[in-house]
């Protein structure tokens, strides 16, 4: 009998060792940390076997343009983006400790594997979108610039977006250099996107461009944002 229950015990430790391993479904997962006034992190998760096989991370300005870490000009950054995914496959989590040097871009790749394990865990929240703050951008019109948005959610309910347009050489169009009807355009963009919870405002009189332009920035946050 004391046997036999010796061998039961030892398979339920068996069995919740399994299940602690099998902890996620493999496959491989991207997500982002919430955006800054000054940039945004990516990660790239990959999950075999129920663990954590490899992370590939990357950061992004305010422009949505990649930063690129093998000639950045500042060297921890580079370090940190070097070290950091092999931290994730030790840890098998995403507690891990911020790099010294890159505290910003490590708190946002920490957030984004967060997030990337949710993805791929069995059991997701019912949510259809991560709350926080997500960067999206538009296709980049005939005179060269694009706008970028940074669009908030809470509880599946968008309840703020900011815009800016990135010029040609990628500098910002100064607020100070803002026209009434660009301005109100935008102002009643926001409006309309928040009371509809949409990507897909009406065209806005006098704004035919900077409508389609901002529903396709907006729509490419929420993709951005989305769990399932």
């Amino acid at each position: 009998m004391k046997r036999a229950s010796f061998l039961i015990s030892l398979g339920l430790v068996l069995v919740i060792c399994t299940t602690a391993f099998a902890a996620w479904n493999d496959g491989t997962y991207e997500a982002w940390s919430d955006a800054g006034a000054r940039s945004t992190q990516y990660a790239k998760v990959f999950i075999k076997d129920g663990k954590i096989a490899a992370v590939i991370v990357r950061e992004f300005t305010d422009r949505l343009v990649e930063k690129d870490w093998t000639n950045y000009s500042y060297p921890p950054f580079g370090e940190a983006a070097r070290a950091i995914g092999a931290e994730f496959v030790k840890a098998q989590s995403a507690d891990i400790d911020v790099i010294s040097g890159a505290t910003g871009s490590s708190q946002g790749w920490i957030q984004a594997v967060e997030r990337a394990l949710v993805k791929a865990s069995p059991q997701k929240p019912g949510n259809k979108y991560f709350d926080g703050t997500f960067l999206g951008r538009s296709d980049v019109a005939s005179r060269g610039y694009y706008e970028v948005v940074w669009v908030t959610i809470k509880d599946d309910q968008i309840t703020d977006i900011k815009i800016q347009r990135v010029l040609e050489d990628l500098s910002i169009l100064d607020p100070a250099d803002y026209n009434y009807p660009l301005e109100a355009a935008r102002e009643a963009y926001v409006e309309q996107a928040i009371a509809g919870n949409t990507s897909s405002v009406d065209t806005i009189s006098g704004a035919t461009g900077l409508t389609g332009m901002l529903n396709i920035a907006v729509q490419d946050a929420l993709d951005r944002a989305v769990i399932q």
